[in-house]
């Protein structure tokens, strides 16, 4: 309710920009400054400590497993790449909607079998492509898990994870 309440915006005109594409500490005169940081890089390593990539990695390098990850255009795209298929070696095709867009791409970026549909009918194609399907909402903290054929249930996912 607060936010609907804002008539105005301060912001700092002679402040100038910070190049947020590079990592590091910009500063402004004395006692103020700006650090650009790599959330992504901070997350990498922090999932590193507490997984076994290399066990990941071997697995996922297997030819009778392929996984398709949808990010329904939201944040959580920014990290597919770099997770996915740098660190832990899938196949950069199997990353879907991994292009962050303040309108998620005109979709919503809910995962369920109604807003997921392509990843549903992905999964549940007669071709059968993928073994493990995933999708991620708007800001990452709600997933959806499907198996060839089969939904696993918002209650069970983080077990099966």
């Amino acid at each position: 309710e607060e936010t609907k309440t804002i008539d105005k915006i301060l912001t700092c005109p002679d402040m100038p920009d910070v190049d947020l594409s590079t990592l590091g500490e910009v500063q402004f005169g004395e006692g103020f400054s700006v650090e650009v940081i790599s959330a992504v890089g901070d997350y990498l390593e922090l999932l590193e400590e507490v997984f076994d990539f290399e066990l990941l990695k071997s697995f996922l390098s297997r030819p009778d497993f392929s996984l398709v990850f949808d990010a329904l255009h939201a944040v959580t795209g920014a990290y597919a790449e770099p997770i996915l298929v740098d660190a832990l070696g899938a196949k950069k095709e199997s990353l879907k909607n991994c292009v962050p867009m303040e309108d998620f791409g005109g979709g919503h970026p809910d995962p369920n079998l109604t807003y997921a549909k392509d990843l549903v009918a992905m999964m549940f194609d007669k071709e059968g492509k993928y073994e493990f399907g995933a999708a991620s909402d708007g800001d990452g903290d709600r997933n959806m898990i499907l198996g060839k054929n089969f939904f696993i249930t918002p209650s069970d996912s983080v077990a099966m994870i």
